[in-house]
């Protein structure tokens, strides 16, 4: 362990300066940023830290962990971006560190293959491309690797305090994402019997038993939560939040459960191994495996027990969100610390030098990407001049369409906006003579009534329009707007 800060510094001060470069070269992406941080600020605006709310209604969909770092780092640093990012860098500095944590457990006293953890990490395309980002995902990963080096240290030598602390991390995993922790957690536990070694002191059964009291642990904390919104929510909240949107998620009734077919995911699980996978060093090195797939896999399955936890890890998880309706890309996240160990264990034979230069590659090919996106892409998603104009307005607002969050941070707005939709636009306008339409997703040729006072691209083919005013209603314009994915 006491090599394992001085090799985690250079990867972690390169990933806090591409987190600041990426985020100068981007805006707040909607819907799922800008979501997220005008949730975050409606807690600081309530002073209510217990029930998250979203355009000052209460939000169901998410726990609060996240929103919590978050108004932490703007209690410390003040109100912004930048120090909303802060939050994000020191989770993801965090999974980089438990995953040196975790490689330390499983591979002890192999320093070829520590050394290698950082940067097979940094330079890894799921860490990249969400190790900057404001979403959940990475925060749940943390939840889970602490979770599972208590476990197993708790299993090499056991004692109450790794129990306790494994059911804390599980309880927070809760009060990040939700009940998926367990999902995650289920089958490297299950699974004990086939990579336990004699390191693992516990028998099976001690094992499952303490991993039962952690669950039970884990308790607590989300407790010390959900009895406090039940209380100030009588109840709706935990229905909400349990009921509709886990249950909702798993059977793909929920309106934005991003129901897939079954195969979804298994496209997307080279990416978990780039951009290693297209190394020529590493290709070289295994030239003799190649030839012998089957039974290379058959003696690695053997003779590394390690290798096969994070197997039984990475393949049924897969295998379960595979089953369940909604999916979406990034909830395999947090099976990254898995694929970074196999990763750093199949490059044991290549110098360091070698995998930092890929990390340096590809963290370089994503800001010249971001750069170009800058100069081209990017400006259509910027919807800061337009939540600055929304938070000048004194009179009644109206967003038209399906409001996800896009305004309330970017114009630190402290009032709802009222959301219609198109069809109420007239009605709306008859109530609130003066007041000011919003929409950020009408489609080329359409407009709303009154006098235009804004009208920018957004995305593709969309623009962004905001006016004021009555015109007659057969000057109305407008078509509903699609419904956009949560």
């Amino acid at each position: 362990m006491s090599r394992s800060i001085p090799t985690l510094v250079p990867p972690v001060l390169a990933l806090g300066l591409f987190i600041l470069v990426s985020a100068a070269l981007r805006p707040v992406l909607p819907p799922d940023e800008t979501r997220y941080l005008t949730v975050a600020w409606e807690m600081l605006v309530n002073r209510d830290f217990v029930v998250p709310t979203f355009n000052f209604a209460a939000y169901h969909h998410k726990p609060p962990l996240l929103f919590w770092l978050i108004d932490l780092s703007w209690a410390i640093f003040g109100v912004s971006r930048v120090a909303a990012l802060a939050a994000v860098f020191a989770i993801s500095a965090t999974v980089m560190v438990l995953t040196r944590r975790l490689a330390d457990e499983l591979f002890p006293g192999d320093a070829t293959l520590l050394d290698r953890v950082g940067w097979a990490t940094l330079g890894n395309a799921v860490f990249v491309i969400y190790g900057g980002l404001i979403l959940f995902d990475l925060l749940l990963t943390a939840c889970i690797l602490g979770a599972l080096i208590a476990l197993l240290v708790h299993a090499r030598s056991p004692s109450w305090r790794w129990i306790a602390i494994a059911g804390v991390a599980i309880g927070l995993g809760v009060l990040s994402k939700g009940p998926v922790v367990y999902l995650f957690l289920f089958w490297p536990i299950a699974t004990y019997p086939l990579w336990r070694t004699e390191r693992q002191a516990l028998s099976p059964r001690a094992f499952w038993q303490s991993a039962g009291l952690a669950v039970l642990v884990s308790l607590l904390p989300v407790a010390a939560w959900i009895v406090p919104a039940l209380v100030e929510t009588n109840g709706e909240f935990a229905r909400s939040l349990i009921w509709d949107q886990t249950a909702g998620r798993i059977s793909g009734s929920l309106s934005s459960s991003h129901a897939r077919p079954f195969w979804f995911y298994l496209p997307l699980l080279p990416v978990f191994a780039m951009p290693w996978i297209f190394s020529p060093y590493v290709w070289a090195v295994y030239k003799g495996a190649m030839k012998r797939p089957v039974a290379a896999l058959r003696d690695v399955w053997r003779s590394a027990p390690a290798l096969r936890l994070l197997a039984l890890w990475f393949v049924p998880v897969v295998a379960s969100f595979s089953l369940i309706a909604g999916k979406q890309p990034h909830y395999l996240v947090p099976l990254l610390p898995a694929a970074v160990l196999a990763s750093a264990y199949v490059m044991c034979a290549i110098r360091v030098k070698l995998i930092r230069i890929g990390a340096a590659i590809i963290l370089g090919l994503t800001v010249l990407g971001q750069a170009g996106a800058a100069l081209s892409i990017f400006p259509n998603y910027d919807l800061a001049p337009l939540a600055r104009l929304v938070a000048a307005r004194t009179g009644p607002v109206a967003f038209v369409g399906d409001y996800q969050g896009e305004l309330g941070f970017l114009g630190r707005l402290r009032r709802p906006l009222d959301v219609i939709e198109s069809a109420q636009v007239e009605r709306w306008l008859g109530d609130h003579p003066t007041g000011m339409l919003v929409a950020i997703a009408l489609r080329q040729g359409e407009s709303l009534p009154g006098r235009q006072l804004f009208d920018a691209p957004f995305a593709l083919d969309r623009h962004m329009v905001a006016s004021e005013g009555v015109l007659p209603p057969a000057a109305l314009n407008t078509r509903p707007v699609a419904d956009r994915a949560r």
